[in-house]
């Protein structure tokens, strides 16, 4: 399904806005577009139902929305691995339907008018089979609240033994008609406007309260002005994305912002790659995070093992994979030393070198095709020996050891992997999906996005000459990541900001979301505290320097976190402000040399923008 731009997402999902929009295909082009909706609400507000232009005038007030049945608290819902289902019948659901996607965008959506009706209900029964079905009847024009009788007589199509939710964006009378024992859940509103379509959305999906239903934990979606900022404050965000963008530090980018649990700004800028026919970024665009792996997956693993009484900061390693340190000087490190980079471990070692003759792969190493021996895929039509994996760990092994002070490395994940998976008995990158990252809602969130995911939506990262000799689309960057079979603990997830930003949140929640807990509080303050003196690493995150800023904006409190990524991302939270702060390229296209978005200093001035505009509304 298409999304609307990023800022049109912005505009009719937040909501309020005087500024001039530009609609593809619309005949909205050129005209300001002004929400206007002089209905007075009834009952509790959702926040500021007042819709204010970037002054703060008000312009109109938001419709009455009434949820008239939640048996069983189904709203908001909560796991979204389950099968879900969507049938919006009338009028334009557009709103409804891609607010919805972006919180499940593994959701079913049919959607149709009378014409097409008859094929829409054949599809939806025929090839789903939804646990939860959202069935929405929408107002056929935007003059009038008349939702069509024959949109309406569809509803006794619907399985019985199904989670039903109605949504009637019109007239309340059309509840008279319908059997309403088959639902679950029925909220109204009286009027299919786009405000309310996305409220409601947000309503299902828990990332808004209303009397007697309280958000779950995920994000909102709001305007500057809702939270008392201008959104005036933030345009200067768009000129440095763009600076970047004509500086070639990188084609393009996703930016998101998000203050006291709402997206305030959520934008895709450029395109993926230089070339003139290069696709244009998008709200749904996968990148490689790089090293954001590192407490996207691994951190956030360890933290709910941590909670389970398993995973011990204050363990050896040996402790856990004696088969693998045996009695090395390794076995004696402590999970908290590596973690915080603390361990005296070598920075990095090019793996990838040692299986290369003359620049060529060793046939003895590397297959074009799979095989028994060579099970494991590090590019397309790039095959590794099976046996290599000890290899790596017996270079790993046979390094150095140096003191124990802060020296950043990627060596500690290669520990903390195998540790973690023994204890899960699987893979991360499986029980990762199915155990936090679906159910959450998060599908673009995953390691080795392909074949999930088309090409054309994950953005390339290194035209790899040196070792892979091929474009990278959908393998992970990071050489050795790749040579683990793009599965590693340092590297090798693929997100899109909002799947990523979501994570994030979940650190701020403290391990709670959507009725479910991941970790604990207690886990949470020992993980994201610094943990030696004169190191400003936390367990697994990155921390501002003791005199603020570093990797984050000076402006950033010392409480917060989080962690950068070798091809261009950067995601960080800060419980202090309630800011989560994501920006996702792919700097290293075509080629890893160019570190122009780093001497730009293009996140941390992002950055203070926000925070400058945060200490403006202070004031």
């Amino acid at each position: 399904m298409r999304l609307f731009s990023s800022l049109l997402v912005v505009a009719l999902l937040g909501f309020a806005v005087t500024r001039l929009l530009t609609f593809e295909n619309s005949s909205l082009t050129g005209s300001k577009f002004k929400f206007e909706l002089p209905a007075k609400w009834i009952g509790a507000p959702f926040s500021d139902l007042n819709t204010k232009d970037q002054t703060g005038q008000v312009l109109g007030y938001r419709k009455h929305i009434q949820v008239l049945k939640n048996d069983l608290q189904l709203l908001p819902l909560g796991r979204l691995d389950q099968k879900l289902a969507c049938l919006a019948l009338g009028g334009n659901s557009s709103v409804f339907t891609e607010t919805l996607d972006l919180y499940a965008d593994r959701m079913a959506f049919f959607a149709s008018d009378s014409l097409q009706i008859p094929a829409a209900v054949s599809k939806f029964y025929g090839l789903t089979d939804p646990e939860t079905c959202i069935f929405s009847l929408h107002a056929a024009a935007p003059s009038s609240n008349h939702i069509p009788k024959w949109a309406a007589e569809k509803i006794a199509l619907l399985d019985s033994t199904d989670q039903n939710i109605l949504v009637v964006f019109g007239e309340q009378k059309i509840l008279k008609e319908i059997d309403t024992s088959l639902f679950d859940a029925i909220i109204l509103a009286h009027e299919n406007h786009p405000i309310a379509q996305a409220q409601i959305a947000q309503l299902i999906m828990g990332g808004l309260s209303t009397a007697g239903l309280e958000a779950n934990g995920r994000l909102g979606i709001s305007s500057p002005e809702e939270i008392g900022l201008k959104s005036s404050d933030l345009q200067a965000m768009d000129a440095i994305v763009q600076k970047g963008i004509t500086a070639g530090a990188y084609p393009g980018c996703q930016l998101l912002v998000a203050v006291e649990d709402k997206v305030i700004w959520h934008k895709a800028y450029g395109k993926q790659g230089y070339e003139a026919n290069s696709p244009e970024i998008d709200l749904r665009s996968l990148y490689d995070i790089a090293s954001v792996t590192k407490i996207a997956a691994s951190t956030l693993l360890a933290m709910q093992q941590h909670t389970k009484g398993k995973f011990n900061l204050d363990q050896t390693i040996g402790n856990y994979i004696p088969e693998v340190v045996g009695n090395s000087p390794f076995a004696a490190l402590k999970i908290r030393e590596i973690m915080a980079h603390q361990a005296g471990l070598t920075p990095w070692i090019p793996f990838y070198k040692r299986t290369l003759t003359d620049g060529s792969w060793k046939s003895s190493i590397y297959q074009t095709t799979r095989s028994d021996d060579f099970p494991t895929e590090v590019a397309k039509d790039m095959f590794i020996h099976k046996s290599y994996k000890d290899s790596m760990y017996a270079q790993i092994l046979r390094s150095e050891l140096g003191p124990k002070k802060y020296v950043y490395s990627d060596l500690c994940y290669y520990f903390t992997q195998p540790i973690l998976e023994k204890m899960i008995g699987e893979s991360q990158a499986s029980y990762l999906r199915r155990n936090i990252y679906l159910p959450l809602g998060l599908n673009r969130l995953l390691y080795k996005p392909l074949p999930t995911f088309a090409d054309r939506q994950i953005v390339p990262t290194e035209d790899d000459q040196a070792y892979r000799k091929q474009l990278l689309r959908g393998y992970v960057h990071d050489p050795g990541a790749a040579m683990l079979g793009g599965v590693a603990g340092h590297a090798g997830i693929f997100s899109n900001a909002w799947s990523l930003a979501h994570i994030m949140q979940l650190f701020l929640n403290k391990g709670h979301m959507a009725g479910q807990r991941f970790f604990s509080e207690t886990t949470y303050n020992e993980f994201t505290k610094q943990q030696f003196a004169g190191n400003r690493r936390a367990a697994g995150f990155d921390r501002p320097t003791a005199s603020g800023g570093g990797t984050c904006d000076i402006l950033a409190s010392q409480v917060s976190f989080g962690h950068s990524g070798f091809t261009g991302t950067l995601a960080w939270a800060d419980p202090k402000n309630k800011v989560i702060f994501i920006f996702l390229s792919n700097r290293v296209h075509p080629n890893q040399d160019n570190w122009k978005l780093r001497d730009l200093n293009i996140r941390t001035d992002l950055q203070h923008v926000v925070y400058e505009a945060l200490a403006k509304r202070g004031g």
